[in-house]
């Protein structure tokens, strides 16, 4: 008998044992699920988080779009009901999980619309459409953070400056909304101005764009101040969309790829620099030289574009009609070191850091020892050869030549803005004297005349003088029967008192002239229409 009662204790012990710890159990998981309950009161949208501006030279914002309309969603069955109403099918049918489900979520719009549980925001795109400057700005990558361009370069100052827009629910521990009660918009996007300012002027990027593609599809286009060498305009062909950069990626006209930064066969706008130098070590521009179409250099024959025999020349009409001959029987006359080192003066086989971190292509020179040989020299001579070079190299070797002989490497970075809009300039550089004013005159008539007359006349703008060159650069490449060449078109404007450095570069196309010419005049004429 009492070894049953003994036995029935113990059982009843273990069974008391075992409520306890699942009491307890009990309490633990309630608490957790208090505490759950509690954290999840509120449920919070992140609409946009922005970063610094990018503003032009007049504060202008180059980093700002069109307008796009975010929605935050508090979903119910009025608001699927209003929603099926003003939405295309299309759209209703890609939310209608997002409905059901009944947690808040963002909806993109393509309008404005007012509808029960529906905040619209309108807000700015980071780029427009179609962006500016787009191999200049950069993109940022799928997390935020800048990852070319001024974005890359300037990615810790935007990305600290960064505003935030969101909202804010009251929700049960289910994440449903709760009933009457009214959402919390946090705004400090608008509070913060703070960024980085570039040298480029928006209205000059928009117009050398715009003439871009309506002549080029595969090139790029540099303006430059003439008075400072800031990189006013910067324009690469083809483009691609900053918003869907992974759609570029593999293509195979390189979009990704700044042209105008990128070196290329050079020709006929190299004269200028074999001008200068010849001015420069006592050349007379007055001896003629009589141009047959093609002129012998240790037993190979040098041609003129086509041929053609330009007759009797002296240095400006050779100029003006771009007489290969001509500059081949020139530079022989003149030291190979002397040659040499104008035109690493004017920046040729040099690299400019633009931005921060962002280098333009330095470019290819042939040695000193390769220039003693005379074939090399005759190649040289008119740009021809181991010679390459960028498109802001030919603008600042043309800028040189408007501004009366100061060589300046070109810049993009203006400054720095503060929280309240403030300019903080970035220092001036001191530019360096690389040829007398008498030889950028005689140079800057060289090149009026082909303007007028010469090569350089299908560029001719109709409101404004201007002095030129063009070039077509042959690259040693075929397709097919034809060989591919680079074609160039550089000047600047008005001739006599230059404001604007203008530089073409066109792949395959028909010649510097005819190809990047038109695109010269329209910036021209748009920049000096009639009065």
């Amino acid at each position: 008998m009492g070894k049953r009662v003994v036995s029935l204790f113990a059982i009843l012990m273990i069974g008391l044992s075992i409520c306890i710890i699942r009491l307890y159990g009990l309490t633990i998981q309630n608490g957790t699920l208090a505490q759950a309950a509690s954290n999840q009161q509120k449920y919070t949208l992140q609409i946009r988080r922005e970063r610094g501006m990018i503003y032009d030279r007049k504060m202008k914002p180059l980093t700002e779009g069109n307008t796009e309309y975010l929605a935050a969603v508090a979903p119910s069955t009025e608001t699927a009901a209003a929603l099926s109403k003003i939405l295309p099918q299309s759209k209703i049918k890609s939310v209608y999980q997002l409905l059901t489900e009944r947690n808040p979520f963002l909806l993109k719009l393509d309008q404005n619309i007012s509808a029960p549980g529906v905040t619209v925001f309108p807000l700015k795109s980071r780029y427009s459409s179609p962006a500016l400057a787009t191999h200049l700005i950069g993109y940022v990558d799928e997390g935020g953070m800048g990852a070319a361009g001024a974005e890359k370069a300037f990615d810790d100052s935007l990305a600290q400056n960064e505003g935030e827009l969101k909202i804010t629910y009251r929700v049960d521990a289910l994440g449903h909304i709760l009933p009457s009660e009214t959402a919390e918009v946090t705004d400090t996007l608008s509070q913060d101005s703070s960024g980085v300012a570039l040298t480029l002027d928006r209205d000059i990027q928009k117009i050398t764009q715009k003439a871009m593609d309506r002549k080029i599809s595969k090139g790029a286009a540099v303006v430059l101040d003439a008075e400072n060498g800031q990189l006013l305009a910067s324009v690469s062909r083809p483009d691609f969309n900053p918003d869907d950069v992974s759609s570029v990626m593999n293509a195979s006209n390189s979009p990704l790829l700044d042209r105008t930064i990128s070196s290329y066969s050079v020709g006929s706008v190299f004269k200028l620099v074999s001008a200068a130098t010849a001015l420069e070590n006592g050349a007379d521009p007055n001896e003629e030289y009589n141009c047959t179409g093609k002129i012998e250099v240790d037993g190979q024959s040098f041609a003129c574009y086509n041929g053609e025999a330009h007759g009797k020349v002296n240095l400006q009409k050779a100029i003006s009609e771009s007489c290969n001959g001509y500059f081949v029987q020139l530079m022989q006359k003149v030291p190979q070191e002397k040659f040499l080192s104008m035109a690493r003066s004017l920046g040729f086989g040099d690299s400019y850091e633009l931005l921060p971190g962002i280098y333009s292509s330095a470019g290819t020179l042939p040695s000193l020892d390769t220039l003693k040989i005379p074939r090399a020299l005759a190649n040289f001579s008119f740009g021809q050869g181991e010679l390459t070079a960028s498109p802001i190299q030919i603008a600042a070797m043309t800028e040189a030549i408007a501004s009366g002989g100061l060589y300046r490497k070109p810049v993009a970075f203006l400054g720095t803005v503060d929280q309240a809009g403030n300019l903080t300039a970035n220092s001036v550089q001191q530019p360096n004297r690389v040829m007398s004013q008498e030889t950028c005159l005689i140079l800057k008539d060289a090149m009026k005349l082909s303007a007028s007359e010469g090569t350089s006349k299908l560029g001719k703008p109709d409101f404004v003088e201007v002095a030129a060159k063009t070039a077509t650069a042959q690259t040693g490449q075929y397709d097919g029967d034809k060989e591919k060449v680079i074609s160039w078109y550089t000047g600047f404007f008005p001739a006599e008192s230059p404001k604007y450095v203008v530089t073409i570069m066109a792949e395959d196309g028909d010649g510097g002239g005819a190809t990047c010419g038109p695109v010269f005049k329209e910036i021209a004429d748009e920049l000096y229409p009639k009065n």
